[in-house]
């Protein structure tokens, strides 16, 4: 069982990192509506080829016997599905309600692509893809330009983030013991990256006392919530004081983290730099290596 450490959550140290981190934000977004057009088209027109619907059939020969049922594959066939469709799904609207753009500007976007002999095509198959590329380009550009404010008299409470009940983990595969968090125990997802960093924390001196941010906290991105990984409270030459947030990660390098992570890491940031109060956010493989550039 992992048990929550009552003397750290009611230590001055905790108090006055959580009083940091504990404000709610919103996110405000403002997006370049001709630059998202051109970064559509652009997309669009790279887009691989959506060749026409086909009807795929084949032969085979069916053996019935004591041992079983088996068959021998004889021929196939395919053929294209003529484009004479009785029907088509709106694509303005269709598009439209999914990415939540004006009807203009989804007609602009696929009129300057040239596209739209692929949606004769395979209507279906070009409508998955379009709206795909259409979101991940509009996503981009609203974190490119996000912003985040205080909501007033709104924050994370303590008995709300931290579960005051027992918590079960394998102690002996994803749990390490720990003496300065708000849990006997970390439970770690990995190995390689958290373990090792927890226990660098633990026995860093200077690190008065630091906790895996719960599942439960989360902050508002257009892509859906993030939760970071750390909170850290550490001192300096004995007097000064820093707080850090950190994301672990396999590699510190914001490059080589896949989109959707960076994109909200990037919000994580721009919501903690809105709260105004000393918190500094990173990527960090190594604890070691955050402390040497403070």
């Amino acid at each position: 069982m992992v048990r929550i450490n009552k003397q750290v959550i009611v230590s001055p140290e905790f108090l006055d990192l959580w009083k940091r981190i504990k404000q709610k934000t919103a996110y405000r977004v403002s997006i370049d509506t001709d630059r998202l057009i051109e970064n559509c088209v652009k997309a669009l027109q790279e887009m691989p080829a959506i060749p026409k619907a086909r009807i795929i059939s084949q032969t085979a020969d069916i053996h019935i016997e004591k041992a079983g049922v088996h068959h021998v594959e004889r021929e196939m066939r395919t053929t294209d599905i003529a484009d004479s469709y009785q029907s088509l799904p709106d694509i303005i609207t269709t598009i439209s309600d999914a990415t939540l753009l004006t009807p203009a500007i989804v007609n602009e976007i696929l009129v300057q692509s040239g596209r739209l002999k692929d949606f004769l095509n395979n209507p279906e198959a070009f409508l998955e893809k379009a709206i795909e590329l259409i979101k991940n380009n509009r996503h981009a550009l609203a974190i490119d330009g996000i912003r985040y404010v205080k909501l007033d008299g709104k924050e994370y409470y303590v008995q709300e983030i931290f579960d005051t009940a027992e918590l079960i983990a394998n102690l002996d595969r994803n749990a390490v013991k720990v003496e300065h968090s708000v849990y006997d125990y970390i439970i770690y997802d990995s190995s390689t990256v958290e373990r090792p960093f927890a226990l660098a924390l633990d026995n860093d001196p200077d690190v008065k006392m630091f906790f895996k941010i719960p599942d439960r906290f989360k902050i508002d991105t257009p892509i859906g919530a993030y939760n970071p990984d750390w909170a850290v409270y550490l001192t300096k030459n004995g007097e000064e004081k820093l707080y850090f947030i950190l994301e672990t990660k396999g590699s510190d390098s914001f490059m080589d983290l896949r989109t959707q992570e960076q994109l909200k890491i990037h919000c994580g940031k721009k919501h903690f730099e809105a709260l105004d109060n000393g918190i500094e956010m990173q990527v960090a493989t190594d604890w070691h290596e955050i402390k040497a550039r403070v």
